[in-house]
């Protein structure tokens, strides 16, 4: 079949056949068989993509196909620093999604960076290496019925994943509590004087006690110096370089094709009783021509939140009525499809303008970083490895009170010792995803909250039926009845300026007046006092400024019920034969802190059970 990673649009036959004319239905299904063909093919090489075509590939006997939209990542050198993936924003490897506009928040579009490259999303944003809660997975299991899909169930690939490298330089561990034998490089990365010696004591201060280790079945409540997927070369350890490296990647059985979108799904819906998933067409460019190839067994939809749910709707499954608005012929009706998404919001990060030569800020000077990147390329160390969000404190807003609040949150968590907010130390400016400077141009100190357990969800939704253009992203921000988002963000915007006036802090900020004059602070905290700063004004402010932490899920939830439901305890698509789907869609429910690692696990597990189930399967190929 010959190389690997051979892009399909210098040799499309490569991986598929033109795409065949279509006859009478029954002579479509039965010329299927032509097709160039697959025991499975997986569409989407991010974290669960990654994963599945890694682990299903062990077999030397299946043969695996991975279908990538975007290109290879091996190159790309802003992938590669840890603290240059801000640079990759908005380029080819990007998706580049914006929401709809957010009456929530001053009817403001919001940007959405998605990878659009081997790797996903795990080669493109910050490398927060976290587990998250115990109880986020006994809900999905108590509370949402996906029995094998707990905590104890998911604990066992956490670590099989994971090679961990201790750092002697950080606090001891229970390494017992680490994997070691994994192929995902874990570990600690830089963390910066201002980050260590300020933001760590100053939420000491504020009464939030510390943790070691975040990564346990003790779970995230405390401050940490966070954990990261950068390895030992200083160098982003994504699911593309740990799970297909070139070892992995020379398999004869697996097959990788970058620039190729997916833009059906194929089925057969005369020949059997249930639509019987055949395979996928994807094109190169809008304009291309198109191309099939045919599953043996089965599809693997790993697009993640916005794609998978975009691909179903095009290809026929989705909301019955909503399909038939676009033309779009119904395959199967599933008003799950698009729905139930929710995000992380972020107010607006706390900035604290600080000693230039305290924060990172200066890297955004060419000049002045080149020091910086000589350290980097040389002995894989210095500012350069840096994640950005070195470490987080992680809170229950239900555990504070303030004087100038008007109201309390209630409980939305998933259990007595999960958060539902993140405080996130970050030693530079990093407003509107470090895209918007600081407006003195000041070297500051970013603290933000970020809402980890929403009630408020919205969807995904096509706006015509090109695979080419944009779904309708509509997370509607802020919407639940109760206003209970709100008050969760407003009580941590409060922390976040308790953390800021720390004592901790002094000695790291631009020299202070003898009156402690609030000018020494960015605007919006104009008051010394902040207890007395009131709702309105931070509300006010957070219209203006808050953002997506990126952290979409739900979209194609799991569930036993096909009614609110996309896909079943096995993440087989309702009501569909041979289409699964694995990524951050299948969540039941937002978890209380970064997905990467959940999500690996998910799939690690997945291609387990696949593997067990495999000697009782019938090829798709014989049902035609």
């Amino acid at each position: 079949m010959g190389r690997k990673y051979r892009n399909p649009l210098q040799n499309p036959a490569h991986y598929a056949t033109p795409q065949l004319k279509t006859g009478p239905p029954v002579t479509y299904a039965s010329a299927q068989r032509t097709l160039q063909n697959y025991d499975y093919v997986i569409v989407g090489a991010g974290a669960a993509g990654c994963v599945l075509a890694s682990k299903l590939s062990e077999d030397k006997n299946t043969s695996v196909l991975l279908l990538e939209a975007g290109g290879d990542h091996r190159n790309v050198l802003e992938s590669q620093i840890p603290l240059m993936f801000t640079k990759m924003y908005h380029t080819e490897h990007d998706w580049d999604y914006n929401t709809v506009e957010q009456p929530a928040l001053s009817s403001r579009k919001l940007f959405w960076p998605r990878g659009r490259i081997l790797g996903g999303s795990t080669s493109l944003n910050a490398m927060m290496y976290h587990h998250c809660s115990k109880s986020d997975f006994e809900e999905w299991k108590n509370v949402h019925g996906c029995e094998g899909w707990g905590y104890d169930d998911l604990a066992p690939y956490l670590r099989r994943m994971e090679k961990f490298t201790p750092n002697t330089s950080r606090p001891a561990i229970e390494t017992s509590n680490r994997g070691t034998t994994g192929q995902w490089l874990t570990g600690y990365s830089w963390l910066s004087e201002i980050t260590e010696e300020g933001f760590l004591p100053a939420c000491h201060d504020a009464g939030i006690p510390p943790n070691a280790d975040i990564n346990t079945k003790d779970g995230s409540m405390g401050v940490t110096r966070f954990q990261t997927f950068i390895d030992q070369k200083g160098q982003r350890s994504s699911m593309a370089t740990a799970f297909l490296p070139s070892d992995v990647l020379n398999r004869p059985n697996l097959y990788v094709g970058i620039h190729a979108q997916v833009t059906r799904i194929l089925f057969d819906t005369l020949t059997t009783k249930s639509p019987t998933t055949i395979g996928v067409e994807f094109k190169t460019s809008r304009d291309g021509e198109a191309f099939q190839v045919h599953a043996r067994r089965e599809v693997i939809l790993s697009g993640g939140a916005v794609n998978t749910p975009q691909l179903l709707l095009l290809s026929g499954i989705g909301p019955r009525e909503e399909l038939e608005s676009l033309g779009v012929p119904v395959v199967q009706d599933n008003r799950a499809v698009g729905k139930n998404m929710k995000d992380h919001l972020c107010p607006t990060p706390v900035i604290v303008k600080a000693d230039p030569a305290k924060t990172l800020d200066y890297l955004g000077n060419t000049a002045k970083a080149i020091p910086a990147l000589l350290r980097w390329k040389l002995l894989g160390s210095g500012p350069l490895t840096s994640n950005a969000g070195e470490a987080a404190a992680f809170i229950r807003s239900t555990d504070y009170s303030f004087p100038a609040a008007e109201s309390t949150p209630e409980d939305t968590t998933s259990g007595p010792a999960s958060p539902d907010l993140e405080i996130i130390g970050v030693p530079l400016a990093f407003i509107h995803h470090a895209e918007e400077p600081v407006p003195d141009g000041s070297s500051v100190f970013s603290i933000a909250a970020c809402h980890l357990r929403p009630l408020s969800h919205g969807t995904i939704s096509l706006k015509s039926r090109d695979a080419f253009e944009h779904p309708i992203i509509d997370p509607r921000y802020l919407s639940d009845p109760d206003d209970n988002d709100r008050k969760v963000l407003l009580a941590g915007l409060r922390v976040c300026l308790r953390i800021m006036r720390s004592p901790a802090f002094k000695k790291f900020l631009q020299p202070v007046p003898e009156n402690d004059d609030p000018s020494s602070y960015w605007w919006p905290y104009s008051s010394s006092n902040i207890e007395k700063i009131s709702d309105d004004d931070l509300i006010r402010f957070m219209k203006e400024k808050a953002f997506t932490l990126y952290h979409p899920v739900g979209s194609a939830r799991m569930g036993p019920n096909p009614g609110n439901s996309v896909v079943d305890l096995q993440c087989k698509v309702h009501g569909v034969k041979g289409l699964r789907v694995m990524d951050a869609s299948i969540f039941p429910e937002q978890i209380s802190g970064h997905p990467t690692a959940p999500i690996g696990a998910l799939a690690y597990k997945l291609s387990e059970m696949i593997k067990e189930g495999r000697s009782g399967d019938t090829p798709l190929s014989a049902h035609l």
